[in-house]
């Protein structure tokens, strides 16, 4: 088709500035314009839009180490937030981050104590072997060390902490109730301690979080049907707690980590998880093992002739422990007791003890605190052919389930 050259009168309309029809004399007010509209639109600290679309930042802490290795995929900026310093580097880039004195070195160049690489749209970080999406900020610490935080959107962030908590390839609505408990824990936790450098550790500490490695299409989907989807009670975020395996009966909150509990994480029988690799799970320690490991954490036992619970909770857990020993007793509660000898070796707190010639074998139920969501059962059920609406109003009975913006 021949192209139509439009024909051009002149304007009067405008005639007082004759902008319209004479644009190229007028660039500097253009330009001004833009400036103005930049600097006067303001976006809120962790709450961005795009597209009318609200972005809930979070905060996870990936590491604490002296060095750090890093690799930007992406033209970006790096900012040193004392001085408000800003250098912009290259499309793909190395760098090579260390604690100076008095502040951090990045690629033999000095910054203050707190540098800030803002995310870039889809925009990918290296940091030493693992990707991440999102903005990176390093902070120098008190003891010499440096802290890597990565803040992302927390629906990004959900693609790097679905898959390593439990398996892609379980059921989609298994998936589902994951995606929602895992978005739920993570905006409470940022509610919860929003005054801290980060709201999350990207440990079992707080939920496992890999960045990209183990991203997966049919996490990706889970987190997408469900965007936006959370679990509140009384107005606010649910202490959305989950585990692995309950071992047939979940645990109350309060019984575990104290306080007045919560009506929606109290004890309930669950009858889906038997398929569980540790439903039944059994151990053998050596009590030389097991002294060395007590008096690393300040209790003095020698010679230790017995191990015995003296106390359990409502679900039948261990809550407190007698060893007896060469010097007298020691009690100690059956939750500290698991993070002391290690939660690889005493999988939950729903176990007895048997005495062997210089050991103790554990036999137990279940893995991990037991409160709230079992990720087994949650599968049992989905298999089962419930909903992941169902899955969730069974193990935190009371809760509401809202879809916030």
């Amino acid at each position: 088709m021949a192209r139509i050259k439009p024909k051009i009168t002149q304007c009067k309309l405008f005639s007082i500035f004759d902008f319209a029809c004479n644009p190229s004399r007028y660039i500097f007010f253009i330009q001004a314009f833009c400036l103005f509209f930049l600097l006067f639109t303001s976006v809120s600290e962790g709450a961005h839009r795009f597209d009318n679309v609200k972005v809930n930042l979070v905060r996870i802490a990936l590491k604490k180490s002296p060095n750090i290795e890093m690799v930007l995929m992406e033209r970006t900026r790096i900012i040193d937030i004392a001085s408000r310093r800003t250098f912009v580097t290259k499309a793909i880039m190395k760098l090579n981050v260390k604690v100076s004195n008095p502040g951090i070195t990045i690629n033999n160049t000095e910054f203050g104590n707190r540098v800030k690489i803002p995310s870039q749209e889809d925009s990918l970080i290296r940091v030493d072997k693992n990707v991440y999406r999102g903005g990176i900020e390093i902070v120098k610490d008190d003891k010499g060390g440096l802290l890597v935080i990565n803040e992302l959107d927390v629906e990004e962030y959900l693609k790097g902490v679905i898959n390593e908590e439990i398996s892609a390839k379980w059921h989609p609505e298994s998936l589902k109730a994951q995606a929602v408990v895992a978005r739920t824990y993570a905006l409470y936790q940022k509610e919860n301690r929003k005054n801290n450098l980060y709201h999350m550790e990207a440990t079992t500490a707080d939920q496992v979080y890999g960045g990209v490695r183990n991203e997966n299409e049919m996490t990706n989907k889970a987190i997408e049907d469900t965007k936006g989807i959370v679990l509140t009670y009384r107005g606010k975020f649910a202490k959305a707690f989950y585990h692995s395996v309950s071992g047939g009966i979940t645990e109350d909150v309060a019984d575990v980590w104290g306080g007045e509990g919560e009506g929606y994480l109290k004890s309930i029988k669950c009858e889906f998880d038997k398929d569980a690799p540790n439903y039944h799970w059994e151990t053998e320690i050596d009590a030389v093992d097991m002294e060395i490991a007590l008096l690393k954490n300040g209790i003095k036992v020698d010679g230790i002739f017995s191990i015995e619970p003296t106390s359990f909770t409502s679900s039948k857990r261990v809550s407190e422990l007698q060893i007896r020993h060469r010097n007298g007793v020691e009690r100690i509660s059956g939750v500290n007791f698991r993070k002391i000898i290690g939660y690889d070796e005493i999988k939950s707190t729903l176990f007895r003890i048997k005495k062997n010639e210089g050991s103790f074998v554990f036999y137990g139920r279940g893995s991990g605190h037991g409160v709230g969501l079992c990720q087994w059962g949650a599968k049992g059920m989905a298999e089962k052919g419930y909903s992941f609406i169902d899955i969730l109003k069974y193990y935190y009975p009371g809760i509401e389930i809202k879809r916030i913006k």
